[in-house]
């Protein structure tokens, strides 16, 4: 019976031991390879544990990449660090959605931007194409003037007195430019990319363009801005950033645009699937919004004075409605709908430039 016993207890003990036995990690699946990483220091690398034909790259040959020790803060707005050894940098002139557009056309990090450099923020990044060699920028403060009786005054197109513009061309259909102004159009447009409402460049030059309306009010009163003008296109085109001049090739008059509504939603970042109608805010994310304005509070917080947050109010796009109205977006939570295109107490502008 004592043998017995033994027997049963070494049995138990093998069972036990088979249930606590594990697989091994596979050393893949945490990152490690099997290949050389031609970047890597003949050091860098360690080895899986459970695996030393697998290793990974820790510390990178800055050299064989092109880092270099050189001072590079006077022309380069984005540094990269390299791994392997922090002193060393890298210019990388990508975009991405986020970063500080500078009158030069070059891109950065808003928290590497340094005065002393001489480079000049004009804008902040809200989409780009072509892994980041082409994009757009909106510009870095709401559009304003001195007061609803005067013309926008471009060399001073932050004017802080009187922050709203109308639309212009009250009840005028503007000439070959679409007007949205049923579920399908805008539906569709939207889903389809047309231009009318992605390409605000076209947009622009098409309302600026048009043959004027017969109108009979002067100029310097608000009618004349609300009936016989498109205040909003106008100033867009005119705009150019207060510290760069007029003529800048780069971001100089006429380089600049008012968005178009398609536009206005990837500033506001949108997922266009999700749209189930034409107006209110179905499909609104708010996650691009919240970078530019990141941005653009970083920038109010190293001293660039012309920096100001989207501000929670409508703003116009360079989409037509009908004669009588035109889309805008509602920068708080991202609705949509149309407005009368004389409406001049409510509504922002900015301007948008492509690169």
């Amino acid at each position: 019976m004592r043998y017995v016993l033994i027997l049963l207890g070494l049995l138990a003990a093998n069972v036990a031991s088979a249930i606590d036995c594990q697989k091994l990690p596979d050393c893949e699946s945490l990152g490690y390879a099997s290949e050389d990483d031609p970047t890597c220091a003949p050091d860098g690398y360690v080895y899986c544990p459970f695996d030393e034909n697998y290793k990974k790259c820790v510390n990178y040959n800055c050299e064989a990449l092109g880092f270099t020790n050189s001072d590079k803060t006077s022309w380069c707005g984005k540094l990269i660090k390299c791994k392997g050894n922090a002193k060393m940098t890298l210019c990388q002139n990508l975009c991405e959605v986020g970063d500080v557009y500078y009158a030069d056309g070059t891109c950065g990090y808003a928290q590497d931007y340094d005065a002393s450099s001489g480079k000049i923020p004009v804008g902040v990044v809200y989409y780009v194409t072509d892994e980041g060699r082409h994009g757009k920028v909106i510009n870095l403060h709401d559009l304003g003037k001195t007061s609803s009786n005067v013309a926008f005054d471009p060399s001073k197109p932050y004017e802080t007195g009187y922050e709203y513009l109308s639309w212009g061309y009250y009840i005028y259909d503007v000439p070959d430019l679409t007007n949205y102004d049923t579920y399908d159009l805008m539906l569709n447009g939207l889903k389809a990319h047309d231009w009318g409402l992605y390409d605000g460049k076209k947009n622009t030059e098409t309302i600026l363009a048009a043959p004027a309306p017969s109108c009979s009010y002067q100029p310097n009163t608000e009618n004349y801005y609300q009936y016989c003008i498109p205040e909003a296109a106008q100033a867009a085109h005119e705009f150019y950033p207060p510290e760069v001049s007029k003529d800048d090739e780069h971001v100089g008059q006429g380089k600049w645009y008012l968005p178009a509504f398609g536009e206005l939603m990837d500033l506001f970042g949108y997922d266009i699937d999700n749209i189930t109608d034409w107006i209110n805010s179905t499909g609104a994310i708010g996650d691009t919004k919240k970078t530019v304005n990141d941005t653009l509070t970083a920038l109010q917080k190293v001293g660039v004075k012309t920096a100001e947050v989207l501000t929670e109010k409508w703003y116009w796009s360079s989409s037509e409605y009908n004669s009588y109205s035109s889309w805008f977006l509602y920068m708080p939570y991202g609705g949509r709908g149309p407005n009368g295109k004389h409406d001049h107490i409510n509504v922002r502008v900015r301007a948008s430039l492509e690169f």
